[in-house]
Protein backbone atom coordinates (compact mmCIF):
# COMPACT_ATOMS: atom_id res chain seq x y z
CA UNK A 1 0.00 0.00 0.00
CA UNK A 2 1.14 3.46 -0.79
CA UNK A 3 2.11 5.65 2.03
CA UNK A 4 3.05 8.98 0.38
CA UNK A 5 1.63 11.71 1.94
CA UNK A 6 -0.05 10.00 4.56
CA UNK A 7 0.48 11.19 8.19
CA UNK A 8 2.39 9.09 11.13
CA UNK A 9 -1.23 7.56 12.14
CA UNK A 10 -2.33 6.46 9.09
CA UNK A 11 0.97 4.84 8.84
CA UNK A 12 0.94 3.06 11.93
CA UNK A 13 -3.01 2.14 10.93
CA UNK A 14 -1.63 0.90 7.86
CA UNK A 15 -4.96 2.89 5.81
CA UNK A 16 -5.90 6.65 5.41
CA UNK A 17 -8.25 7.96 8.51
CA UNK A 18 -11.72 8.33 7.41
CA UNK A 19 -12.95 12.05 7.29
CA UNK A 20 -14.22 13.51 10.21
CA UNK A 21 -17.71 13.44 10.89
CA UNK A 22 -19.40 16.85 10.56
CA UNK A 23 -20.59 18.15 13.93
CA UNK A 24 -23.42 19.72 12.87
CA UNK A 25 -25.46 17.32 9.85
CA UNK A 26 -25.78 18.90 6.38
CA UNK A 27 -29.14 17.21 6.28
CA UNK A 28 -31.25 16.42 9.09
CA UNK A 29 -32.90 13.10 8.84
CA UNK A 30 -35.97 11.78 10.93
CA UNK A 31 -36.31 8.79 12.22
CA UNK A 32 -39.01 8.12 14.76
CA UNK A 33 -39.43 4.94 16.79
CA UNK A 34 -41.24 2.36 14.82
CA UNK A 35 -43.23 0.71 17.23
CA UNK A 36 -44.98 -1.71 15.33
CA UNK A 37 -41.31 -3.16 13.79
CA UNK A 38 -40.44 -3.40 17.29
CA UNK A 39 -43.76 -4.90 18.44
CA UNK A 40 -42.38 -8.51 17.84
CA UNK A 41 -38.84 -8.09 18.81
CA UNK A 42 -37.03 -8.89 21.69
CA UNK A 43 -35.73 -5.83 23.84
CA UNK A 44 -32.09 -6.05 24.00
CA UNK A 45 -30.47 -5.89 27.65
CA UNK A 46 -28.62 -3.33 29.09
CA UNK A 47 -25.02 -3.13 28.15
CA UNK A 48 -22.64 -2.65 30.89
CA UNK A 49 -19.20 -2.08 30.36
CA UNK A 50 -18.17 -1.93 34.08
CA UNK A 51 -21.21 -3.59 36.28
CA UNK A 52 -23.51 -1.06 37.13
CA UNK A 53 -20.75 1.70 36.85
CA UNK A 54 -20.43 1.92 33.51
CA UNK A 55 -22.46 2.25 30.13
CA UNK A 56 -22.40 3.40 26.37
CA UNK A 57 -23.20 7.33 26.76
CA UNK A 58 -21.31 10.05 28.47
CA UNK A 59 -19.81 9.63 32.04
CA UNK A 60 -18.95 12.53 34.35
CA UNK A 61 -15.82 12.03 36.67
CA UNK A 62 -14.74 14.69 38.75
CA UNK A 63 -12.42 15.38 42.24
CA UNK A 64 -10.29 17.58 43.52
CA UNK A 65 -7.13 18.71 41.71
CA UNK A 66 -4.35 16.12 42.89
CA UNK A 67 -6.56 13.27 44.67
CA UNK A 68 -5.36 10.56 41.92
CA UNK A 69 -8.24 10.81 39.54
CA UNK A 70 -6.11 10.36 36.37
CA UNK A 71 -4.01 7.27 38.39
CA UNK A 72 -7.39 5.52 38.99
CA UNK A 73 -8.92 6.19 35.24
CA UNK A 74 -5.83 5.12 34.03
CA UNK A 75 -6.04 1.92 36.46
CA UNK A 76 -9.93 1.57 34.82
CA UNK A 77 -8.37 2.06 31.32
CA UNK A 78 -6.39 -0.89 32.06
CA UNK A 79 -9.09 -3.04 33.43
CA UNK A 80 -11.28 -2.29 30.58
CA UNK A 81 -8.77 -3.35 28.05
CA UNK A 82 -8.07 -6.89 29.99
CA UNK A 83 -11.31 -7.58 31.44
CA UNK A 84 -10.44 -7.57 34.89
CA UNK A 85 -12.94 -6.81 37.60
CA UNK A 86 -12.23 -3.31 39.45
CA UNK A 87 -15.04 -1.17 40.72
CA UNK A 88 -17.28 -4.18 39.67
CA UNK A 89 -17.19 -6.95 37.23
CA UNK A 90 -16.29 -6.19 33.29
CA UNK A 91 -17.90 -8.31 31.08
CA UNK A 92 -15.65 -8.83 28.40
CA UNK A 93 -11.94 -6.99 26.94
CA UNK A 94 -12.63 -3.67 25.40
CA UNK A 95 -10.43 -1.11 23.17
CA UNK A 96 -9.81 1.79 25.01
CA UNK A 97 -9.09 5.33 23.86
CA UNK A 98 -7.48 7.57 26.50
CA UNK A 99 -6.27 11.73 25.64
CA UNK A 100 -4.41 12.42 28.99
CA UNK A 101 -3.94 16.46 28.25
CA UNK A 102 -1.94 17.20 31.50
CA UNK A 103 0.38 14.08 31.72
CA UNK A 104 3.81 13.62 29.77
CA UNK A 105 4.63 10.72 28.11
CA UNK A 106 7.31 9.55 30.65
CA UNK A 107 4.56 9.99 33.72
CA UNK A 108 2.17 8.14 31.84
CA UNK A 109 4.99 5.33 31.14
CA UNK A 110 5.62 5.01 35.20
CA UNK A 111 2.20 4.84 36.25
CA UNK A 112 1.43 2.08 33.51
CA UNK A 113 4.35 0.19 35.02
CA UNK A 114 2.71 0.06 38.59
CA UNK A 115 -0.86 -0.54 37.15
CA UNK A 116 0.30 -3.64 34.90
CA UNK A 117 2.03 -4.81 38.07
CA UNK A 118 -0.87 -4.97 39.99
CA UNK A 119 -2.95 -7.11 37.54
CA UNK A 120 0.04 -9.00 36.78
CA UNK A 121 0.04 -8.09 32.93
CA UNK A 122 2.64 -6.84 30.56
CA UNK A 123 2.96 -4.33 27.95
CA UNK A 124 2.43 -6.20 25.54
CA UNK A 125 -0.82 -7.29 26.99
CA UNK A 126 -2.02 -4.11 26.28
CA UNK A 127 -0.32 -3.02 23.78
CA UNK A 128 -3.32 -3.50 20.81
CA UNK A 129 -6.58 -1.86 22.81
CA UNK A 130 -4.94 0.98 25.11
CA UNK A 131 -4.55 3.79 22.90
CA UNK A 132 -2.84 6.89 24.95
CA UNK A 133 -2.27 9.78 23.97
CA UNK A 134 0.34 12.04 26.16
CA UNK A 135 -0.84 15.64 25.05
CA UNK A 136 0.27 18.06 27.58
CA UNK A 137 1.50 21.16 26.23
CA UNK A 138 -0.85 21.06 22.91
CA UNK A 139 -3.77 22.52 22.13
CA UNK A 140 -6.46 20.26 23.49
CA UNK A 141 -9.76 22.68 23.09
CA UNK A 142 -12.77 20.83 21.40
CA UNK A 143 -15.42 23.67 22.03
CA UNK A 144 -15.45 26.72 21.96
CA UNK A 145 -18.37 29.95 22.20
CA UNK A 146 -17.82 32.74 18.98
CA UNK A 147 -20.10 35.60 20.18
CA UNK A 148 -21.64 33.44 22.16
CA UNK A 149 -22.92 30.97 19.64
CA UNK A 150 -21.55 27.37 20.44
CA UNK A 151 -18.44 25.88 17.82
CA UNK A 152 -16.01 23.16 17.71
CA UNK A 153 -12.80 22.75 16.68
CA UNK A 154 -11.38 20.84 14.14
CA UNK A 155 -9.89 19.22 17.20
CA UNK A 156 -12.92 17.60 17.92
CA UNK A 157 -12.89 16.05 14.32
CA UNK A 158 -9.56 14.33 15.31
CA UNK A 159 -10.91 13.03 18.25
CA UNK A 160 -14.08 11.64 16.83
CA UNK A 161 -12.31 10.15 13.54
CA UNK A 162 -9.73 8.67 16.27
CA UNK A 163 -12.10 6.96 17.88
CA UNK A 164 -13.57 5.37 15.20
CA UNK A 165 -10.29 4.34 13.13
CA UNK A 166 -9.52 3.10 16.52
CA UNK A 167 -12.56 1.52 17.39
CA UNK A 168 -12.39 3.14 20.64
CA UNK A 169 -15.34 1.57 22.85
CA UNK A 170 -14.01 3.86 25.73
CA UNK A 171 -12.94 7.09 25.65
CA UNK A 172 -11.55 8.80 28.15
CA UNK A 173 -11.15 12.60 28.68
CA UNK A 174 -8.47 14.15 30.62
CA UNK A 175 -9.87 16.89 31.31
CA UNK A 176 -13.17 19.10 30.74
CA UNK A 177 -10.48 22.19 32.17
CA UNK A 178 -8.51 21.39 28.97
CA UNK A 179 -11.21 20.57 26.00
CA UNK A 180 -14.21 23.10 26.68
CA UNK A 181 -13.80 26.42 26.00
CA UNK A 182 -17.24 27.52 26.68
CA UNK A 183 -18.89 29.35 29.15
CA UNK A 184 -19.40 26.38 32.02
CA UNK A 185 -22.57 28.18 33.46
CA UNK A 186 -24.10 28.08 30.27
CA UNK A 187 -26.79 25.42 30.23
CA UNK A 188 -26.71 25.23 26.40
CA UNK A 189 -23.13 25.61 25.80
CA UNK A 190 -22.98 22.56 28.35
CA UNK A 191 -25.24 20.22 26.89
CA UNK A 192 -24.31 20.92 23.42
CA UNK A 193 -20.33 19.82 24.38
CA UNK A 194 -21.96 16.82 26.12
CA UNK A 195 -24.05 15.51 23.74
CA UNK A 196 -20.90 15.98 21.13
CA UNK A 197 -19.26 14.06 23.58
CA UNK A 198 -21.71 11.13 23.75
CA UNK A 199 -21.93 10.93 19.90
CA UNK A 200 -18.18 10.41 19.44
CA UNK A 201 -19.25 6.93 18.53
CA UNK A 202 -21.01 7.73 15.12
CA UNK A 203 -24.00 5.58 15.73
CA UNK A 204 -22.30 2.60 17.36
CA UNK A 205 -22.43 2.11 21.29
CA UNK A 206 -19.80 3.94 22.81
CA UNK A 207 -18.99 4.54 26.35
CA UNK A 208 -17.16 8.87 27.26
CA UNK A 209 -15.82 9.35 30.48
CA UNK A 210 -14.85 13.11 30.93
CA UNK A 211 -12.59 13.62 34.31
CA UNK A 212 -13.33 17.76 35.48
CA UNK A 213 -12.91 19.35 38.65
CA UNK A 214 -15.63 20.94 40.71
CA UNK A 215 -15.78 24.39 42.06
CA UNK A 216 -13.52 26.03 44.89
CA UNK A 217 -16.33 26.49 47.48
CA UNK A 218 -16.47 23.27 50.11
CA UNK A 219 -18.68 20.45 49.19
CA UNK A 220 -18.88 21.23 45.42
CA UNK A 221 -18.42 18.06 43.75
CA UNK A 222 -18.60 19.69 40.11
CA UNK A 223 -18.13 23.29 38.62
CA UNK A 224 -20.78 25.04 36.70
CA UNK A 225 -24.54 24.41 35.59
CA UNK A 226 -26.35 21.74 37.03
CA UNK A 227 -26.26 20.87 32.90
CA UNK A 228 -23.06 19.02 33.14
CA UNK A 229 -24.76 16.00 35.92
CA UNK A 230 -28.38 16.86 34.17
CA UNK A 231 -26.53 16.08 30.49
CA UNK A 232 -24.72 12.89 31.14
CA UNK A 233 -25.78 9.54 32.42
CA UNK A 234 -24.02 8.82 35.26
CA UNK A 235 -21.66 11.34 37.62
CA UNK A 236 -18.90 10.08 39.83
CA UNK A 237 -16.80 11.58 42.28
CA UNK A 238 -13.33 11.00 43.94
CA UNK A 239 -12.86 12.47 46.96
CA UNK A 240 -11.05 11.72 50.62
CA UNK A 241 -14.38 10.94 52.27
CA UNK A 242 -17.82 9.36 51.24
CA UNK A 243 -19.91 12.88 50.02
CA UNK A 244 -22.58 13.64 52.30
CA UNK A 245 -20.62 12.59 55.31
CA UNK A 246 -18.97 15.49 56.31
CA UNK A 247 -17.38 15.86 59.85
CA UNK A 248 -19.56 18.21 62.02
CA UNK A 249 -17.12 21.00 62.91
CA UNK A 250 -18.48 20.82 66.55
CA UNK A 251 -17.62 17.08 66.36
CA UNK A 252 -14.16 15.68 66.49
CA UNK A 253 -13.32 13.29 64.09
CA UNK A 254 -10.95 10.78 62.73
CA UNK A 255 -8.07 12.35 60.21
CA UNK A 256 -8.14 11.61 56.53
CA UNK A 257 -6.05 8.99 55.50
CA UNK A 258 -3.73 9.97 52.40
CA UNK A 259 -3.53 6.21 51.58
CA UNK A 260 -7.31 6.83 51.15
CA UNK A 261 -9.93 7.40 48.18
CA UNK A 262 -13.76 6.98 47.89
CA UNK A 263 -15.20 6.51 44.54
CA UNK A 264 -18.89 6.88 44.38
CA UNK A 265 -21.86 6.83 41.44
CA UNK A 266 -23.45 10.60 42.58
CA UNK A 267 -25.70 10.51 39.96
CA UNK A 268 -27.55 7.11 38.13
CA UNK A 269 -30.01 6.85 35.39
CA UNK A 270 -29.86 2.98 35.15
CA UNK A 271 -28.95 1.48 38.81
CA UNK A 272 -28.58 1.97 42.57
CA UNK A 273 -25.83 4.53 44.05
CA UNK A 274 -22.77 2.86 44.97
CA UNK A 275 -19.31 3.87 46.68
CA UNK A 276 -16.39 2.45 46.42
CA UNK A 277 -13.30 2.33 49.10
CA UNK A 278 -9.78 2.46 47.46
CA UNK A 279 -6.81 1.81 49.14
CA UNK A 280 -2.88 3.31 47.50
CA UNK A 281 -0.71 0.42 47.20
CA UNK A 282 2.48 0.70 45.55
CA UNK A 283 1.72 2.83 43.06
CA UNK A 284 -1.82 1.97 42.26
CA UNK A 285 -5.58 2.89 44.14
CA UNK A 286 -6.46 -0.85 44.99
CA UNK A 287 -10.36 -1.39 45.67
CA UNK A 288 -11.20 -1.98 49.27
CA UNK A 289 -10.52 -6.12 49.81
CA UNK A 290 -8.73 -6.64 46.22
CA UNK A 291 -10.55 -7.74 43.24
CA UNK A 292 -11.37 -11.26 44.09
CA UNK A 293 -14.44 -9.96 46.64
CA UNK A 294 -17.67 -8.03 45.41
CA UNK A 295 -16.54 -4.42 46.44
CA UNK A 296 -19.77 -2.04 45.02
CA UNK A 297 -21.92 -0.86 48.20
CA UNK A 298 -25.38 0.32 48.66
CA UNK A 299 -24.63 4.09 48.88
CA UNK A 300 -28.66 5.01 49.20
CA UNK A 301 -29.73 7.34 52.06
CA UNK A 302 -31.68 4.30 53.30
CA UNK A 303 -28.58 2.25 53.28
CA UNK A 304 -26.41 4.19 54.65
CA UNK A 305 -28.29 4.46 57.77
CA UNK A 306 -28.46 1.31 58.04
CA UNK A 307 -24.85 0.45 57.55
CA UNK A 308 -24.09 3.02 60.19
CA UNK A 309 -26.63 1.74 62.69
CA UNK A 310 -25.03 -1.74 61.89
CA UNK A 311 -21.80 -0.37 62.89
CA UNK A 312 -23.24 0.59 66.26
CA UNK A 313 -25.13 -2.70 66.94
CA UNK A 314 -21.64 -4.34 66.10
CA UNK A 315 -19.33 -1.82 67.93
CA UNK A 316 -21.80 -1.99 71.20
CA UNK A 317 -21.45 -6.09 71.06
CA UNK A 318 -17.59 -6.44 70.80
CA UNK A 319 -17.50 -3.97 73.91
CA UNK A 320 -20.01 -5.31 76.25
CA UNK A 321 -18.60 -8.90 75.49
CA UNK A 322 -15.04 -7.30 76.45
CA UNK A 323 -16.81 -5.36 79.56
CA UNK A 324 -15.72 -1.86 78.24
CA UNK A 325 -17.60 0.47 79.53
CA UNK A 326 -19.67 2.75 76.66
CA UNK A 327 -22.22 6.07 77.30
CA UNK A 328 -24.42 8.34 75.36
CA UNK A 329 -22.51 10.90 77.44
CA UNK A 330 -21.01 13.31 75.27
CA UNK A 331 -18.61 14.63 77.91
CA UNK A 332 -17.36 10.84 79.35
CA UNK A 333 -14.49 9.35 77.85
CA UNK A 334 -16.73 6.26 77.34
CA UNK A 335 -18.50 8.20 75.14
CA UNK A 336 -19.54 5.90 72.02
CA UNK A 337 -18.70 7.16 69.05
CA UNK A 338 -15.26 8.67 70.15
CA UNK A 339 -14.61 5.20 71.37
CA UNK A 340 -16.18 3.58 68.06
CA UNK A 341 -13.59 6.02 66.14
CA UNK A 342 -10.58 5.22 68.70
CA UNK A 343 -10.47 1.82 68.22
CA UNK A 344 -11.08 1.34 64.48
CA UNK A 345 -14.44 0.29 64.27
CA UNK A 346 -15.81 2.83 62.16
CA UNK A 347 -15.68 1.41 58.49
CA UNK A 348 -15.98 5.05 57.27
CA UNK A 349 -18.31 6.59 59.05
CA UNK A 350 -18.24 9.87 60.44
CA UNK A 351 -18.81 10.56 63.69
CA UNK A 352 -21.70 12.72 62.99
CA UNK A 353 -23.12 9.48 61.02
CA UNK A 354 -22.23 7.38 64.49
CA UNK A 355 -23.86 9.98 66.79
CA UNK A 356 -26.99 9.71 64.68
CA UNK A 357 -27.45 5.71 64.46
CA UNK A 358 -26.92 5.89 68.55
CA UNK A 359 -29.86 8.48 68.52
CA UNK A 360 -31.76 6.62 65.96
CA UNK A 361 -30.84 3.03 67.34
CA UNK A 362 -31.91 4.66 71.12
CA UNK A 363 -35.54 5.62 70.34
CA UNK A 364 -36.03 2.65 68.38
CA UNK A 365 -35.50 0.77 71.86
CA UNK A 366 -32.69 -1.79 70.10
CA UNK A 367 -29.97 -0.21 72.41
CA UNK A 368 -30.14 0.70 76.47
CA UNK A 369 -28.24 0.67 79.38
CA UNK A 370 -27.71 -2.49 80.90
CA UNK A 371 -25.16 -4.46 83.03
CA UNK A 372 -21.87 -6.00 81.00
CA UNK A 373 -19.75 -7.26 84.10
CA UNK A 374 -18.77 -6.51 87.71
CA UNK A 375 -15.60 -4.47 88.62
CA UNK A 376 -13.03 -5.68 90.98
CA UNK A 377 -15.61 -4.68 94.15
CA UNK A 378 -18.15 -7.01 92.70
CA UNK A 379 -20.52 -3.81 91.79
CA UNK A 380 -22.56 -4.42 88.52
CA UNK A 381 -20.58 -2.52 85.61
CA UNK A 382 -23.30 -1.48 83.59
CA UNK A 383 -22.68 0.48 79.42
CA UNK A 384 -24.68 0.17 76.37
CA UNK A 385 -25.82 -3.32 75.19
CA UNK A 386 -27.90 -4.08 72.30
CA UNK A 387 -31.75 -5.08 73.44
CA UNK A 388 -32.58 -8.44 72.13
CA UNK A 389 -36.39 -7.54 70.45
CA UNK A 390 -38.38 -10.77 70.65
CA UNK A 391 -40.90 -11.57 67.81
CA UNK A 392 -44.38 -10.09 67.62
CA UNK A 393 -46.93 -12.96 67.54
Amino acid sequence: MATEGMSDLERRLGRPIAAPVAAIPAVFERNPMRWRDLASQAIPEREWRIKHWLTPGATLFPGLGGIGKTLVAQTIATALVLGRRYLDDIPKPLKVLFWACEDDHDELWRRQLDICNYFGCTFEDIADNLIMEPRIGLENTLFYAEYGAPKWTRLYGELQAQVNDYGADVTFLDNIGQTFGGKENERHHVTAFMNGMAGLGAGRPHSLIALAHPAKQSGSEYSGSTAWENSVRMRWYMGMKLPDQPLDESEEGPEDDPNVRYISKRKTNYTIKDYCKLTYRNGVFVPDGDIARPVAQRYTFGNANEAADDVVLKAIDRFALNQIRTTEGKTSPDYLPRKIIDMKLAQGHSKRDLIDAMNRLRIAGRIAEGVIGKYPNRTPKTGLIRVIQSAQT
